[in-house]
């Protein structure tokens, strides 16, 4: 069993939904960012958001779209520093404080994962980077429109990423084979790869697929093996 709530949380910049989703007990667990896509805060990721607490986790899953859908993707895709999935990004940042409130939260132990996908799988590169991010999981990263994901004068720190579990679509306009390719290469070892023949939109339009099943499974894997979460 899991317990939902939904809050509002003040960030610096704005204020936002926030979903919690989080084992039905008292002992402290493993905490992961499940950042959704373009299409919004749909129900299918509410249902990963489940499972995964029921599996031992607290899900933090905002609603990026809590002030309109247009002004955050003019800040995401719109401005160069979005464009280029900078560090510096005002998305990015708001990622960073995300991740600080959940390590804070007192039903979390401290161990961290994400997942971000299309317009938020960069956030996840840029987040691997952290010294406390032990799992981290992208499906398919759109931003980042040059280089690696990153922009090139910050590709330098790819090299702090312990590990990254990455799950793409062979053929995606979105995110295309030069960039995912540069990324597997930059990480060598340290990345666990997996490229598809299915739609880009893993967990929504592709979401039914064998592939998508398989990356689902293989993510789970992931976290259960890094974040080692205590049985419901």
């Amino acid at each position: 069993m899991s317990i939902k709530e939904v809050v509002e949380l003040a960030l610096s910049q704005r204020k936002i939904r926030l979903e919690v989703h989080r084992p039905d007990n008292a002992a402290a667990a493993p905490g992961i960012l499940y950042l959704h896509e373009i299409f919004g805060l749909l129900d299918v990721y509410r249902k990963d958001a489940e499972e995964l607490a029921a599996r031992g986790y607290v899900v933090y899953l905002p609603d990026l779209y809590s002030d309109g859908a247009a002004r955050y993707c003019v800040r995401a895709m719109v401005r160069s520093a979005g464009r280029r999935n900078a560090a510096s990004s005002g998305p990015n940042r708001e990622v960073a404080e995300l991740l600080e409130r959940l390590k804070a939260d007192p039903h979390c132990n401290g161990k961290l994962g994400m997942i971000g996908m299309c317009l938020t799988g960069g956030f996840v590169i840029q987040s691997a980077m952290r010294a406390d991010m032990l799992a981290p999981v992208v499906y398919h990263h759109s931003l980042g429109m040059e280089g690696a994901g990153v922009p090139r004068d910050e590709e330098a720190g790819l090299d702090k990423i312990q590990r990254l579990q990455g799950h793409w679509s062979r053929v995606d306009p979105f995110c295309p084979a030069a960039r995912r390719d540069r990324l597997i290469n930059k990480l060598g070892d340290r990345v666990e790869a997996h490229v598809y023949n299915i739609p880009h939109g893993f967990r929504s339009g592709s979401r039914l697929t064998q592939g998508s099943k398989l990356a689902w499974q293989r993510t789970l894997r992931f976290f259960d093996e890094h974040l080692e979460p205590q049985p419901v």
